[in-house]
């Protein structure tokens, strides 16, 4: 069995005020007054006294941490798995920065993404720069004791179109990355596996050997919809918390239930999950986290998982 406690994705939950980290952090450092989280997820962190503030919120609550340092690297144009050398080299010294810069501010886990999905005749060659991208990456994180890196794959079709995507594909490439870059694990997202087709059990026993931690995020599969795609969108209101997507709590305790059953892995103490929900500008912020944690302990409950110890 595998031990999963309960995440807070600061990000997305909180995303109206990341961009001002001083504000950001006093927020971060309410929420750390919540019991219920074990774990917290964060954007990339660049001023250094609010590095040293997350660090010691944190520490303080003996939070496992993850930053999500995916979207810098997309914010500026570059991608892991690029097949332009230059573009690729500049990726992996920006990877290499954005890891130093985790580790300061006291990242357990720095989240990566592949990169855009390019013509079926060049993925071959797009994950073979992606491998190699990554074995320089785990290399250069090896000095920093007790981190490691996470790789999310996303849906290849539908919205976010990555090269890593269907997860058949994803456990083969990672199986044989994984060779020499022991410290690399898979971040699973429900969204993208459901967008993608996938059946979500399945999709989450085929990750298992490598999976460090995952998302449950509801999201609007049906054709022609207009919200069809990966919004990171709301959950509805109890009890059923219904909406035109497809995430309920007993669907979310379907997916712990299974990822509970897993033996566990070398380098992965306890697992994590959060309910991936994106606040807004002008949304009443601390409603919005009650919501999502009032769904996160029904789920957890329907699951049989305590989230007291």
């Amino acid at each position: 069995m595998r031990e999963i406690v309960p995440s807070m994705h600061f990000l997305e939950n909180f995303m109206p005020v990341v961009g001002n980290e001083p504000f950001a952090v006093k927020m971060l450092e309410k929420a750390s007054e919540i019991p219920f989280y074990k774990a917290v997820e964060l954007g990339y962190i660049r001023d250094n006294a609010c590095r040293k503030a997350v660090r010691r919120i944190a520490e303080n609550r003996n939070w496992q941490v993850t930053a999500w340092c995916s979207p810098v690297i997309a914010d500026a144009g570059l991608s892991l798995s690029s097949l332009d050398v230059s573009e690729r080299r500049k990726a992996v010294e920006m990877a290499k920065e954005l890891v130093a810069g985790a580790a300061e501010f006291g990242a357990h886990r720095v989240g990566l993404q592949s990169g855009p999905d390019v013509d079926a005749s060049l993925r071959a060659d797009a994950k073979k720069a992606l491998m190699d991208s990554c074995l320089e990456i785990s290399e250069f994180a090896r000095q920093y004791e007790n981190l490691y890196l996470i790789i999310e794959p996303l849906d290849r079709f539908v919205h976010k179109k990555q090269l890593l995507g269907p997860i058949k594909e994803v456990v083969e490439w990672f199986a044989a990355l994984k060779k020499d870059a022991s410290n690399f694990y898979i971040h699973w997202d429900s969204a993208h596996e459901k967008l993608g087709g996938a059946d979500l059990l399945e999709s989450l026993r085929l990750s298992a050997p490598f999976l460090a931690q995952f998302h449950i995020c509801n999201c609007v599969t049906e054709e022609g919809h207009p919200y069809r795609g990966d919004f990171h969108m709301d959950v509805g209101q109890a009890p059923d918390f219904k909406t035109w997507g497809y995430l309920t709590p007993e669907v979310g305790a379907e997916m712990l239930r299974e990822a509970a059953s897993f033996d566990p892995i070398d380098g992965v103490p306890r697992m994590t999950c959060a309910l991936e929900v994106r606040s807004h500008l002008a949304d009443d912020l601390w409603a919005k986290e009650r919501l999502i944690r009032t769904f996160l302990m029904r789920t957890f409950d329907l699951a049989g998982i305590s989230y007291d110890a």
